[in-house]
């Protein structure tokens, strides 16, 4: 069965990449802000996967672990780094390459986040490259509108931004979120007729880490957080982390909390009824592919960490360890997503599926 599953699954590929023309490939990295062997070989693998003219690079965040760009010294050579580490391939084959700002770059959600943000961001700068950029500007929520192709469109905006706590007393959060509310319906409105791709650092929806759900492996087994093959029974030990994570120690960047459901409501409302949206984003450290019947979200946020992942129905594809997404996107609309992952010293692809355009 499961034979004939897969040769059904071929069989409609090969008929549906004859029948559609490629139009554009965006490949999404997500929290690969740490250099070792697996960020190396994925970096590696995307960049060898680029195709001429036709191909963009967005990181999602995460950029620069542990805590953003250093201000100087060690921690400021760190960051140039790890920023070099992720641009220079693409830029080497002048593939445009956009970073987003995740939570690390804001100095992990402490004081001084902003800082840290621009000079990230000063760093991009002074490269003097039209295409290596941070979007949005530092600072700014954004949204951002970038037309890839006609008839698909894609619209960044920093989620950090909404979750950060220590803005400057002088700036009107209350005025910047209608602002931002205001700009990002205009957007889907403007574009009600095409395929639009929205890139934040925070998923709509995961069933990650950040999620707060745990299943009966992180009660029983939880040092397999730390290493996957560290099946040691501690049951009770294992249940004071959920308990901490979700009731003593509340984080604005895990999503049932009040700030986060508050964006999320924020986007889902801008959306509307619009049905060809797609959501990416990194922050948990792993891959996956959620549908359900409002949202069909990609969290693509293990290049370079790794963390667990709960099983769900609406999740159909899922990979606790390193690896990367691709999209392709075609001239009727259609997108074919892929998955590589890093295995065994290896990286290869994991998954694919065919993401219809709806009429």
């Amino acid at each position: 069965m499961r034979y004939i599953l897969t040769l059904t699954f071929l069989c409609a590929l090969q008929f549906f990449s004859y029948s559609q023309e490629f139009v554009k490939r965006i490949l999404l990295i997500g929290d690969a802000g740490e250099i070792n062997k697996q960020q190396s070989s994925l970096i590696t693998e995307a960049a060898s996967l680029v195709i001429k003219d036709s191909t963009l690079v967005f990181y999602l965040g995460d950029n620069i672990y542990p805590s953003g760009m250093g201000l100087e010294g060690k921690e400021q050579e760190n960051g140039r780094l790890s920023l070099e580490s992720q641009y220079v391939p693409f830029r080497k084959q002048n593939v445009p390459v956009y970073f987003l700002a995740g939570n690390h770059d804001w100095n992990v959600s402490r004081k001084g986040g902003l800082e840290k943000l621009k000079a990230e961001e000063d760093f991009l700068k002074f490269q003097q490259d039209s295409n290596l950029r941070l979007i949005p500007n530092a600072g700014n929520p954004g949204p951002i509108n970038i037309p890839i192709a006609e008839g698909f469109n894609i619209i960044v905006y920093d989620s950090e931004y909404w979750l950060y706590p220590y803005h400057s007393p002088s700036e009107d959060l209350m005025e910047k979120r209608k602002i931002f509310n205001q700009e990002l319906t205009a957007l889907f409105n403007k574009n009600s007729d095409n395929v639009i791709l929205v890139l934040s650092h925070h998923p709509m929806a995961t069933y990650g880490e950040h999620s707060l759900i745990f299943g009966w492996k992180q009660h029983l087994f939880p040092l397999t957080r730390i290493n996957k093959d560290l099946y040691i029974p501690l049951p009770i030990v294992g249940s004071l982390y959920p308990l901490w994570r979700g009731v003593f120690f509340k984080s604005a960047e895990d999503l049932p909390s009040k700030p986060y459901q508050r964006l999320v409501n924020d986007v889902l409302q801008a959306r509307g009824d619009h049905q060809n949206t797609l959501f990416a984003a990194g922050h948990d450290h792993g891959l996956q592919f959620i549908e359900d019947q409002s949202i069909t979200q990609i969290v693509s946020g293990s290049g370079s960490k790794t963390s667990f992942i709960n099983d769900n129905k609406n999740l159909k594809f899922k990979y606790q360890q390193q690896g990367f997404s691709v999209i392709d996107y075609y001239d009727n609309g259609d997108i074919l997503l892929s998955y590589y992952i890093f295995e065994s010293d290896q990286v290869h692809k994991s998954f694919e599926t065919i993401i219809k355009k709806k009429i």
